[in-house]
Parts: structure tokens; sequence; C-alpha cells
């Protein structure tokens, strides 16, 4: 058999885009998907585990962090002096001169931060210069950190450096 005489199935339905015609203004759902049918935006709505999410969802779920929320991205070659405010996670990899306040915040190798830093989970790979306030800090192997730390927990990896105060809170 030929990969041309093979039968395909039929594409399950979609829902297809609005479009007026001739009998009605507006198609509605229930004409594009059949009688009965529900939209497919209120199924989709409904998938969410943690084994498609995967284990970074996964602790973000346990933390408090909205899983659909997409993580805000500083890239690298970027630069931002003042405040910076997030709900939900921060990956840095640029330099920022000034306070961040996030749920979560990952500063990449190439990140650097000069200033505050106040995070639920804060994760440490570049350099910060400042003082920091966290619940779970974890500083990576080639992480540089100059100032006061305030944690409620820490893990150091090997090779990485602090200089400062380091003080645990309850």
């Amino acid at each position: 058999m030929s990969m041309f005489n093979k039968k395909s199935t039929p594409a399950p339905a979609t829902v297809a885009p609005s479009v007026p015609t001739p009998h009605s203004n507006e198609a509605s759902p229930i004409d594009v998907l059949g009688e009965g049918a529900e939209p497919l935006t209120h199924r989709s709505t409904e998938i969410l585990s943690t084994e498609v999410l995967g284990e970074d969802a996964s602790r973000s779920m346990a933390l408090g962090i909205k899983p659909t929320a997409k993580p805000s991205i500083l890239s690298n070659g970027f630069e931002f002096e003042g405040v910076i405010k997030s709900d939900g996670v921060l990956n840095i990899s640029s330099t920022l001169k000034g306070k961040v306040f996030a749920k979560s915040i990952f500063l990449d190798v190439d990140g650097l931060v000069e200033g505050e830093i106040q995070a639920e989970v804060l994760t440490i790979k570049g350099k910060i210069f400042g003082e920091i306030h966290c619940q779970d800090l974890t500083v990576g192997s080639r992480a540089v950190i100059d100032g006061s730390c305030f944690y409620r927990t820490i893990n150091i990896q090997r090779g990485g450096r602090i200089s400062g105060k380091l003080t645990r809170v309850e």
C-alpha cells in the first residue's frame, strides 16, 4: 500500500472563527460544531496536570504560582534601571539597577542585579550586589553575591560565593 492510498481519518471538529452568514449576523458555536456541542474553549481550560506541565510547574503550583502564567524574561543585552514588580516568575539574563519584587526569580549566569531583591523563591546563577530577602534561596556554582541575605532556607552549590551577612529568618 502506498502512502497515497491510505485512508485518512477525519479531523476532529474545531471552532471556526465567527463569520457573518447571509441568514444571521454571526455564526454561533452550535452552528459550527453541531447541536449540543460545547465550544473547545470550555474543554481546553480544564486540561491541567503536573505530568503535562513538568517538574518546574509542579514546584510553582506548590508555591502558589499560577502555572498557566508565562514567565517574564529579561534577555541578555537588556539594561533596566528602576523598580520591577511581578506576581509570577521572572527570568533575568540582563543588567538591572534598582529594586526587584517577584514571586519567583531566576537570575541566569549572564544576569546582574545591583540593588534589592525580594522573592519567595530565588535562584541565583549570576551576580547580585545588594540586599536579598527571600524564603527559599538557591546559590548556583557560578553565583556571586555581595551583600546581605535574609532567607528561610538556603542551598549553596560548590563554587557559589557569598560576601556579606547571612541571616536566617523565621
